[in-house]
């Protein structure tokens, strides 16, 4: 068996990587597993990642190398090969393909880090800001205007004047 790394040499180890309870299987030659105990970051994170979007199956082949960024030129191909992304539209533009692996690897899609301290209301009322900000985008996307209109004025009696002069 090739080595799935390089594609040229013999595979002589099997690497087992587990992320998120699940499990992907690599064979590597010894000069790639040699990449790996070296601490190249970018090859490993790229190798996980194209390792998961394997087995994902998330399009056809076809439709996948077709994929790309608008801004940046870069295909999800590339980013398959590197596990890096060029820009940021990349994540808007490669959307639908991300959202399972940063899953996957993360556990979710929104940031769960630290935030500056707030009090559980203000804390609640972000939330509810958030929550309506998406329901209002939903609603613009299904041309329900109406619906947006009443989000978008429930969403300005929430935002303090301070706010409202950033926005």
């Amino acid at each position: 068996m090739l080595c799935e790394e390089c594609g040229k040499n013999q595979a002589e180890v099997m690497m087992t990587t587990v992320v998120g309870g699940q499990s992907a299987t690599r064979h590597l030659c010894r000069e790639c597993l040699k990449k790996y105990q070296a601490g190249d970051l970018q090859a490993v994170l790229a190798a996980i990642l194209s390792t998961m979007a394997g087995k994902l199956h998330l399009a056809d082949d076809e439709e996948e190398i077709a994929l790309k960024c608008p801004q940046c030129g870069e295909t999800y191909a590339e980013f398959q090969k590197t596990g890096m992304l060029g820009c940021a539209g990349c994540y808007q533009a490669f959307r639908k393909e991300l959202t399972p692996l940063i899953t996957k690897v993360q556990g979710r899609t929104q940031h769960a880090g630290r935030r500056p301290p707030v009090s559980e209301e203000e804390q609640a009322r972000q939330t509810r800001m958030e929550e309506l900000r998406s329901l209002m985008e939903a609603a613009v996307q299904e041309e329900n205007f109406e619906e947006a209109a009443r989000l978008r004025d429930e969403l300005r009696a929430m935002t303090p004047a301070r706010e409202e002069k950033k926005a």
